[in-house]
């Protein structure tokens, strides 16, 4: 219960931004869908820019432990970003699982079912995704793992925000030294 109340809301900001930046990415997606190049500019600048938000949440968030650290009233987790990101991105891992098994199972199988729950977590995945769509349409359009890769950006750049966040607590320069 500890756990939850130290993190989980820094799990539902991660998902609230990644809410905030789907409605972004859908919305330009179908502005520009007259145009494969923009679409493809529109998704990177999208995905780049959610990228950036969450970088920014988890390293104001690693630069606040780290004070802590420092004053030895927290203990240093280097995955504490990782797993704050993993936490948030755990409906986007769990369809593409689904997603991945029903598209593998209708292509070895036929299976009717398989097919449905491939379209169902696709297009269930695709619309939480938002801020991939320019890209996934692009260059992943008929991969069925795709959805599985969505995620793993996320995931590293919490993971390394949060560590240079907790590294550089203080900002990039170190404070000066009174003489």
């Amino acid at each position: 219960m500890d756990s939850y109340k130290k993190n989980g809301y820094q799990v539902i900001r991660l998902g609230l931004y990644q809410f905030g930046m789907t409605l972004f990415g859908l919305v330009v997606a179908m502005a520009t869908s007259t145009s494969d190049a923009l679409v493809l500019w529109t998704g990177v600048f999208s995905a780049l820019f959610y990228l950036y938000l969450v970088y920014s949440l988890v390293y104001e968030l690693g630069q606040k432990d780290g004070i802590r650290i420092e004053a030895g009233k927290r203990k240093y987790n280097a995955l504490r970003g990782f797993w704050l990101s993993l936490a948030a991105n755990s409906l986007n891992i769990l369809l593409g699982i689904l997603s991945f098994v029903g598209m593998t199972v209708y292509n070895a199988s036929a299976a009717k079912w398989a097919g449905e729950m491939y379209g169902i977590a696709n297009t269930i995945a695709k619309f939480i995704q938002g801020m991939y769509v320019g890209i996934l349409k692009t260059f992943l359009m008929d991969v069925s793992f795709a959805n599985l890769l969505t995620p793993i950006p996320g995931i590293i750049v919490c993971t390394v925000g949060y560590i240079l966040g907790v590294k550089y607590c203080h900002g990039v320069k170190k404070p000066r030294e009174k003489t």
